[in-house]
């Protein structure tokens, strides 16, 4: 943390807040009150005429602000730049307003005077914010367009990314400022609408300050993670959500990308069949705990690579396979699936493989996930799917390195992949990593209870099958951690087959379970309590049964297994309690699923 961070903090705990409705329109209030206050007389005309254009300008600036938002939101670059000059402006002629020896003068007066000194630094702070947080970053984005933003012939144009790197050090340095000057401003003994204002335009700088850091942050290591210093190697790993693992899928395909000073290129690819099979040989040095809970076999087999909550356990699980089987380094791993590219899919449009086939957003799900395995069946069918998946990863590559998607649209359905925890990504490198930890695109659970209160229910099919084409799940947390003081957190979790005797009568050895075919199929279900809490109790219905409990990740776990025929539906059910001390408001995580879990959280009494 920063030390103008933690002046930040240490105003912001100074100052009264209340939580009680707070105005939007806090610039009109405070201007419309300059107005109030001033006294009869010559000096009071004149501080008059000034409150009114005081006013004037704040409301000005206040509307340009959301034009700003709106702008910024469409991607209209030139537009965000004409408004942050008026903004600018705006807030200047306000200053300037303020910057009066009558109105000094009267900053003296008792009563009248501490508001009107309140008003004039309140002012001053937002003239800081429009003339060096957005101005700066204004300016660079005047010179941006949406096509400049597009990949070119694989490449990402890099220096618009230093650029805004260079203003977002700018604007978090103001904001910083402008955050503690606020904090400073003495707003004891001011009337009820200056107060809620500084108190307002303080949690909104304290908010606005955090989020720029943040992406400042997260900007700063873009230019190297593109190869701004150097080569770098990644591994993008294929999840296949039709054998489910806690985060998604097992490793189907892997494919090496490169990238030198923004130049992207596919180097090699490979498919979990690459590597090595011997239950002998861990690649790493196993956590005894971690096999116990998930067997031995996640440092032996890549494709169980993912059968743990947490995206970094996959992501040095497979670096390690990579180097040892394939060879070379590995500056990160980046995790996509099915569901995700059908997202950017709808940014791209279709793209057409050399097969004949048409990869869509709608079709690419059950394509790439159930359609494939009945096409290739026999015993070269595995190596017929996986260069299959090799080739559709090649040509989605090419769809979104080479202009073919509207940047707007691209981030958009990469923004969806990555808050459904279907897009996650890790660094080798230690800076950047701690950076990534921050982010959702972690895939990591919270650690603790500050921000939210999180459970998890997370599935495993070990049935060595492509059978979670056919499941369906649901998944509900009741808890009372907004009313008692020693919470309770029960987790409820459905499971539901919806295969038929009669497809199952079709099915390709390759899909069905390699132990019972078509007859029954076996998931395990990891439910994990929030940090902090502790095992109390659990329930199965028929086909269901708890194997153990233990912690894992700074959380109590209990592991199930349940079996399930076509057209079966079975329960589980876990209990945790938590001791008393500070909760956030209660989530629940889950896998991303193929079929995507219904989640609901029971919580009376959290807003």
């Amino acid at each position: 943390m920063t030390d103008s961070t933690l002046n930040r903090s240490a105003a912001s705990a100074s100052r009264p807040r209340h939580t009680k409705r707070r105005t939007r329109r806090w610039l009109i209030t405070v201007a419309v009150f300059v107005g109030v206050v001033i006294v009869g007389g010559a000096a009071g005309g004149w501080l008059a005429s000034r409150a009114l254009t005081v006013k004037t300008e704040l409301e000005a600036a206040q509307s340009l602000v959301g034009t700003l938002k709106t702008q910024a939101a469409a991607m209209d670059f030139v537009g965000v730049g004409a408004t942050s000059t008026a903004l600018s402006a705006a807030t200047s002629k306000a200053v300037d307003q303020t910057d009066d020896p009558v109105w000094r003068a009267a900053e003296s007066i008792p009563f009248a005077g501490v508001n009107l000194t309140a008003v004039r630094e309140l002012a001053e702070a937002i003239d800081v914010v429009a003339q060096d947080a957005v101005a700066p970053i204004a300016t660079v984005a005047s010179n941006l367009s949406a096509a400049s933003l597009k990949p070119v012939d694989g490449r990402i144009d890099l220096e618009p990314i230093v650029d805004l790197n260079a203003a977002l050090i700018a604007a978090s340095t103001a904001l910083d400022s402008a955050a503690v000057s606020v904090g400073n401003i003495e707003l004891d003994g001011t009337i009820g609408q200056v107060e809620e204002a500084g108190t307002t335009l303080g949690t909104l700088l304290d908010g606005a300050a955090t989020t720029v850091s943040d992406v400042s942050s997260i900007s700063s290591v873009v230019p190297d993670m593109l190869g701004a210093s150097g080569p770098r190697s990644y591994i993008l790993l294929f999840q296949n959500l039709a054998e489910t693992t806690a985060l998604g899928g097992t490793a189907a395909a892997l494919t090496e990308i490169t990238i030198d000073a923004g130049q992207i290129s596919i180097a090699r690819q490979a498919s979990s069949q690459t590597f090595l099979r011997d239950d002998s040989l861990p690649v790493l040095a196993g956590d005894p705990k971690l096999a116990a809970l998930y067997s031995p076999l996640i440092y032996t087999r890549l494709n169980l690579a993912t059968s743990r909550p947490d995206f970094p356990t996959a992501a040095q699980i497979t670096q390690a396979f990579w180097q040892r089987d394939v060879g070379g380094a590995v500056d990160g791993v980046i995790s996509v699936d099915p569901a995700a590219l059908s997202y950017m899919l709808g940014a791209t449009g279709p793209v057409t493989m050399s097969t004949g086939d048409v990869l869509s957003k709608e079709n690419a799900v059950a394509l790439l996930l159930n359609e494939i395995y009945f096409r290739y069946q026999g015993r070269d069918g595995p190596d017929r799917t996986d260069a299959f998946f090799a080739e559709a990863a090649r040509t989605m590559f090419g769809a979104v390195t080479n202009s073919q998607a509207e940047p707007q649209a691209m981030l958009s359905a990469v923004s969806q992949g990555v808050n459904e925890h279907r897009i996650m990504a890790w660094s080798s490198h230690p800076e950047e990593q701690k950076i990534l930890e921050g982010t959702t695109l972690a895939g990591i659970l919270p650690t603790t209870n500050e921000s939210s209160t999180t459970a998890g229910v997370f599935f495993r099919d070990t049935s060595t099958s492509k059978m979670d084409f056919y499941l369906e799940t649901g998944a509900t947390l009741s808890t009372d951690v907004c009313t008692s003081a020693t919470p309770t957190f029960t987790t409820t979790v459905n499971l539901h087959s919806t295969m038929t005797p009669e497809i199952g009568k079709t099915l390709p050895a390759y899909v069905a379970s390699g132990f019972w075919g078509a007859d029954l199929f076996r998931t395990e279900v990891y439910v994990y309590g929030p940090p902090g809490t502790t095992y109390v109790s659990s329930g199965a219905a028929a086909g269901a049964a708890l194997d153990t409990t233990t912690d894992d990740l700074g959380r109590p776990v209990a592991k199930f297994t349940v079996m399930l025929a076509p057209g079966q539906t079975s329960e589980v059910a876990v209990t945790f309690s938590g001791p008393e001390a500070n909760y956030a408001v209660p989530e629940l995580r889950t896998t991303p699923m193929l079929n995507p879990t219904t989640v609901a959280v029971d919580a009376p009494g959290c807003v």
